[in-house]
């Protein structure tokens, strides 16, 4: 091999090895808290269960993996019993969601799907809301994450809102929020990793001497030729 060709191949190397890969991961680690507020007051208000059980708890904490969506029971809208001639009530539950990713940082984009409820962020914390009507006439309820009716239709599994959650490290998180209706709801809440962390991975040691290698052979050689040793191709230029 001449001289010219081995330090541009011992270059390549070395070139290689100072600019560590970066890669996408396909998991990622979260953790976050929740609260649920209902805006109806009275005797006749709903109750909220948000925490514990067969409910997302608060803190929760997982890993997900790309692809691969997570859904859970959410929360609980239990209706006061009794309440048959009360008839029509319409309000809010509004929810405050705290998300940390594999490095502890908080969200810090955010956006809402089309139709959808407002949602924001304020200090790295989610804010959305779903629609509410209880029907004390029926005894049926409904809760909806977009700008549809509130119409009590039974359990369904239609997803009104996605959100999208973007971090620091290049971490995006979709979460689905599922509409319901029946008396007593516990609605559903989905997350899935849309993509990983990026993270910075060094080349393996063993290429970085085997690069290092080369470039003291091509020296060598150079040398050589200089003092008349060496009959090969001429140095490089």
């Amino acid at each position: 091999m001449s001289i010219r060709y081995l330090i541009i191949a011992a270059a390549g190397v070395l070139a290689t090895i100072s600019s560590a890969r970066a890669d996408v991961v396909d998991t990622a680690q979260f953790q976050g808290s929740y609260t649920a507020v209902n805006s109806i007051s009275g005797p006749y208000a709903p109750t909220i269960n948000d925490d514990g059980g067969a409910f997302l708890s608060s803190p929760f904490s997982g890993t997900l993996t790309q692809g691969q969506q997570v859904t859970t029971t959410f929360l609980q809208v239990a209706p006061i019993a009794g309440g048959s001639n009360v008839g029509t009530i319409a309000g809010s539950v509004d929810i405050a969601m705290a998300l940390k990713d594999t490095s502890g940082a908080a969200v810090t984009g955010l956006t809402y799907s089309s139709g959808g409820n407002t949602a924001f962020l304020s200090k790295g914390d989610i804010y959305f809301a779903a629609n509410y009507e209880l029907f004390y006439g029926n005894q049926t309820d409904c809760l909806v994450w977009n700008a549809a009716s509130c119409t009590p239709t039974g359990n369904t599994t239609t997803v009104g809102e996605m959100l999208t959650a973007t971090f620091a490290d290049n971490t995006v998180l979709d979460i689905y929020l599922y509409n319901w209706s029946d008396w007593d709801m516990a609605p559903s809440i989905g997350f899935e990793l849309v993509s990983g962390p990026t993270v910075t991975v060094p080349e393996p040691a063993s290429f970085a001497m085997f690069g290092v290698g080369l470039v003291g052979l091509g020296l060598m050689v150079a040398r050589r030729g200089r003092g008349g040793k060496h009959t090969g191709l001429p140095l490089l230029a």
